[in-house]
């Protein structure tokens, strides 16, 4: 009887071959197989074979973690040439985009907007997804303050939010800062945009931006910035009726408070017109202040 021993079909390998019942397709004089750490057989060439795509996958991770995406196209490709398609380098199909250099020679609006169809991409898995996104925050903050960012593309405020508060890349940007000038500005983020439980529960609750941006205060989330001279120089006007007015002048007060002393008359009409304003809130600020920023 004449039976089939399957080897491989890899570079380095023999096509399956055939041999006689009971016979070795090995040099009968030849030493047993190595063994992996598992206790598994490893073919010869297997080793090296494997060593240099683990290396080449690396070298891709790498390249994309510090957004050289142009370096992970080509160490991708390599793979692909070396071994032919497979799940990893299909996962990192949108290095066809990426990697290409004129991709990042537009505005970071084009460039975000551009991305955010893959945080929505099913097909992609959420470790790649994640590394990739660090990829392209790391490339895009090396021109672009965080700021300018959410100005050309509000979107991307959570997951910047996120990157920023995990990445420690400086000490200077304060990622809760960055969401406290996005509420101030009028943006509403969604709640689970966000991976700091503190911001999830922040946003979710039943109040305009303006207000948010006090009660982030007042819990501590964020300093607040002084007023200026010129700032202080002009009277309060007086309490809108539009809530979320009474949200931004609820905030000039705090700033107003920072700015002066506790017997400085600008302050003390500051802290008057907080209680008008939000009786609750003001309350909570005589009890434990605010950060400075």
């Amino acid at each position: 009887m004449t039976i089939f021993t399957q080897q491989p079909c890899l570079p380095g390998f023999d096509r399956p071959v055939m041999v006689g019942a009971g016979q070795a397709n090995r040099d009968p004089n030849a030493g047993p197989l190595a063994t992996d750490d598992a206790g598994v057989p490893v073919l010869p060439g297997q080793l090296a074979l494997f060593t240099a795509e683990r290396e080449l996958l690396g070298l891709m991770y790498a390249a994309i973690g510090r957004g050289r995406f142009d370096e992970a196209l080509g160490h991708r490709d390599a793979l692909v040439t070396r071994e032919g398609p497979s799940k990893d380098t299909r996962e990192f199909a949108v290095l066809d985009r990426f990697g290409v250099p004129t991709f990042w020679t537009r505005s970071p609006g084009e460039i975000l907007r551009d991305w955010l169809p893959l945080e929505r991409d099913s097909n992609v898995s959420v470790v790649v997804l994640a590394l990739l996104r660090d990829g392209l925050f790391v490339r895009l903050l090396e021109t672009h303050e965080p700021a300018a960012l959410v100005r050309d593309e509000p979107a991307v405020l959570g997951p910047l939010v996120n990157f920023l508060s995990t990445a420690g890349i400086d000490a200077d940007l304060d990622p809760a800062a960055l969401l406290r000038d996005a509420l101030l500005a009028g943006h509403t983020p969604a709640p689970n945009d966000f991976d700091d439980p503190a911001f999830v529960d922040l946003l979710a609750e039943n109040r305009g931006p303006g207000w948010l941006a006090c009660v982030g205060a007042l819990r501590r989330l964020w300093p607040v910035p002084s007023a200026g001279a010129p700032e202080l120089a002009v009277p309060l006007p007086p309490v809108p009726d539009d809530d979320e007015e009474r949200g931004r002048q609820f905030w000039t007060c705090l700033r107003r408070t920072i700015a002066c002393g506790r017997e400085d008359p600008i302050g003390a009409e500051a802290r008057k017109r907080m209680k008008q304003l939000e009786a609750d809130l003001h309350a909570q600020f005589m009890r434990q202040g605010l950060r400075r920023e």
